[in-house]
């Protein structure tokens, strides 16, 4: 299943300042989830956090995957808003 991802600062991310570890801990966390095909397509959203189109066999098992994101563990990113995806039927054949 394919799932819309959301990811935002925490409300405390204003107090505190990840390290240029923490930030290639995080992209190196990603980067492996990529290989592994559990994330498809990720961006950066200007407002700060990112959004990302993920696949996996349910959304628990996406949760825990997520979950261990270095920048959610130490509290700078909110956990990721999940939304399953379906197929969009407006392309598909028109019936009378």
């Amino acid at each position: 299943m394919q799932y819309l991802v959301m990811i935002s600062r925490s409300e405390n991310a204003s107090t505190m300042s990840p390290d240029k570890q923490d930030i290639e801990a995080e992209a190196e966390y990603v980067r492996r989830l990529y290989a592994s095909g559990v994330v498809r397509q990720i961006w950066l959203r200007a407002e700060g956090g990112a959004c990302m189109i993920s696949e996996a066999d349910d959304e628990d098992r996406l949760i825990q995957l997520l979950s261990g994101l270095p920048l959610v563990k130490s509290g700078f990113l909110a956990s990721p808003q999940i939304s399953q995806l379906r197929s969009y039927s407006g392309f598909g054949p028109r019936t009378s």
